[in-house]
């Protein structure tokens, strides 16, 4: 198992316990009789959603047999998308709008995430007039 695999198995694994954390929150908050915060929700969605860009990254590794690499930038390229040509909701009920907006919010982490990634793989830059030399 490569370094980018290894790193994106350790992303996948770390977005399922958010997500499995803030399922067990609001199931306690429902079972104890407690509130569900709007906080609480928000957090469940951006958590499933990051998990499912996570998810498609390692099923293109562990199911098609696609290098880390390509699972990830393909992966990439859906979240830009969606971040392109997903158009706002101005219309239509407060819960499609708090989704899609979880939905953009979990793009967004992701690109941020993959791009640290690859900054970390590239390793340290070498200043211009080291190159040079």
């Amino acid at each position: 198992m490569g370094q980018l695999e290894t790193m994106a198995e350790t992303h996948y694994t770390r977005t399922s316990i958010e997500a499995r954390e803030a399922i067990d929150k609001l199931t306690y908050a429902a079972e104890s009789g407690k509130g569900l915060a709007c906080e609480d929700l928000a957090r469940l969605a951006v958590t499933q959603f990051a998990c499912g860009w996570w998810q498609q990254v390692m099923d293109l590794i562990n199911g098609e047999g696609l290098d880390a690499a390509e699972a990830v930038m393909r992966i990439r390229r859906e979240a830009e998308q969606h971040l392109l040509t997903g158009s706002p909701i101005r219309y239509g009920d407060l819960f499609s709008q708090a989704m899609a907006q979880a939905r953009r919010q979990a793009a967004q982490g992701f690109l941020a995430t993959t791009r640290s990634l690859a900054d970390a793989l590239a390793g340290p830059a070498a200043p211009a007039s080291h190159a040079a030399k």
